[in-house]
């Protein structure tokens, strides 16, 4: 019974440790996710405000065809800050 015990902790172990590795991969990529801000008057553009949309785009082409879209039917100047 001993011996269950200790194989049991030690499964419990690396599940931990597992768990642990991929929420810093998880954590670690968060953190390399380039991001568009998208505002409709310049005084949002500011670190201090909260801008209209926040997009996160994957690759260059879908974060210009979103850009596109949004801007298609827009009449407001549409303010563009790239994190």
């Amino acid at each position: 019974m001993a011996i269950f015990g200790s194989i049991f902790l030690a499964m419990l172990a690396s599940l931990g440790v597992a768990l642990m590795t991929l929420e810093f991969i998880r954590a670690y990529r968060a953190k390399r996710t380039e991001f568009i801000c998208l505002c409709f008057r310049e005084e949002l553009l500011n670190d201090d405000e909260k801008p209209d949309m926040l997009i996160v785009c994957k690759t260059d082409a879908e974060e210009e065809e979103i850009i596109r879209r949004v801007c298609d039917g827009e009449s407001r100047k549409v303010y563009i800050k790239r994190w």
